[in-house]
């Protein structure tokens, strides 16, 4: 009865402890745990929260500055003695306490501490908009990867078929050398050719274990337990048109997220300037105090209000010259916007030009596809009949291998220059 429990227990625990990565992970798959999971990403997102504690940290400045003070002291002899002639003298300060406690309150700092509430809020921004930038890279990557691993699956299945070919046609050739119809050069020929597949076969495999480490890390998974890992290719390859997706490069790039970094690097200049100005503005700035001392060996109960104004007369020619210098940052920071701008403009008008060529290799990597089945289907009639050679067949059946290569390595690159199309357009 113990075995029995004991036996239901691991087979319930077998079945709920079973690794997801049994199931093979489609393209959203990938992307969402990417997302979710990337090291990279985590980290952006922890800088974020950096950012938010920094705004917190200015808004302290809003509020008044308390402090309290407190001391004792005890002397050895009266600190202060006062002759009072034919009267004797007069012993003080010999023991005492003060205890105070004060608040300052800013009135007016020249506007510092609003603009550098006003930076923080702008670097707020900033990480938000670092850590989008990161997303579309990550995106990007394992996109990139993705469609790595699926034109390797396809070539290997590719190399399959030919080498069952290839088999077929072994066991032929062996057969009409036994009947002295062809020669040992004919075998070794086909021999050679699945040697070649064979060597073929052994470099995918490879570049599918580098590629699916390099996904799997992607996605933050441990790159050291991928037995079982594996990518489900779309059942069905949807190759259309790039007039589809066409967009006015202009009309999408104040969505970019690298054109809202540069304005918010306008910005942070420009904040940056005001906040430098701002030193160099007069201070205002009241408090209260209230105390409590024995000095005289007499409890005093005693508050104050004060008032104080700061006005940096001797900094103001130092301050004109740093003022300029932030004049000029902010100067460089509309330079860059600018070329930002350019730049990104032309990335947008490239990645049209690559999509386009993308789609034209595919449709005419597809074209040869067909007629290389169709030459390799001939040759094949052609060596029954024994009008061809073997060495055309065989020559057939290279072209027919290099041409589904292609047609893949096509449809790999088409996948990749409209998702990235999509990514620079803002989509």
């Amino acid at each position: 009865m113990r075995n029995i429990f004991f036996l239901i227990i691991v087979c319930c625990f077998s079945v709920y402890l079973r690794p997801l990565s049994a199931q093979p992970y489609t393209l959203d798959d990938c992307r969402r745990m990417a997302l979710e999971k990337n090291a990279q990403l985590q980290e952006m997102k922890i800088g974020e929260q950096i950012s938010r504690q920094m705004k917190k940290q200015a808004l302290t400045y809003l509020f008044p500055n308390v402090s309290a003070f407190g001391m004792g002291f005890k002397a050895a002899d009266p600190m202060v003695t006062i002759d009072l002639g034919m009267l004797g003298s007069m012993a003080m300060l010999q023991d005492g306490i003060l205890v105070s406690a004060m608040a300052v309150q800013p009135v007016f700092m020249g506007g510092k501490i609003f603009y550098s509430i006003k930076l923080a809020d702008t670097g707020i921004r900033a990480s938000e908009l670092f850590t989008l930038q990161k997303k579309d890279e990550i995106l990007a990557q394992t996109e990139e990867y993705f469609w790595l691993l699926y034109s390797l699956y396809e070539k290997r299945n590719t190399v399959s078929a030919m080498q069952q070919v290839l088999d077929s046609l072994y066991k032929d050739i062996q057969q009409a050398e036994k009947a002295g119809i062809v020669g040992q050069n004919e075998v070794l020929k086909v021999k050679l050719q699945q040697n070649t597949l064979k060597t073929r076969n052994v470099e995918l495999e490879n570049g599918i274990y580098l590629a699916t480490m390099a996904l799997a890390r992607q996605m933050g998974l441990p790159v050291d337990s991928l037995d079982c890992f594996a990518i489900a290719p779309p059942s069905q390859l949807h190759i259309s048109d790039p007039g589809e997706y066409y967009v006015e490069p202009a009309a999408v790039l104040a969505g970019r997220t690298e054109f809202q970094l540069l304005e918010t690097g306008v910005r942070a200049a420009t904040l940056q300037r005001k906040i430098e100005t701002s030193s160099y503005m007069p201070q205002i700035g009241v408090g209260a105090l209230y105390y409590y001392e024995n000095f005289l060996d007499k409890n005093t109960w005693n508050s104050a209000v004060l008032a104080a104004v700061r006005v940096p007369i001797s900094d103001w020619v130092k301050g004109s010259f740093a003022i300029r210098q932030k004049k000029l940052e902010e100067t460089k920071a509309q330079i860059r916007k600018e070329d930002g701008r350019q730049q990104l403009l032309m990335q947008i008008r490239q990645a049209w030009g690559s999509f386009v060529e993308s789609y034209q290799k595919y449709l005419l990597a597809e074209l040869s596809a067909e007629e290389s089945r169709e030459n390799a289907r001939l040759n094949e009639q052609y060596y029954r009949a024994g009008t061809v050679s073997l060495t055309e067949l065989l020559a057939a059946r290279g072209f027919l291998q290099e041409s589904y290569d292609k047609k893949i390595d096509a449809i790999k690159d088409y996948q990749l220059a409209k998702s990235h199309y999509l990514q620079v357009t803002g989509r």
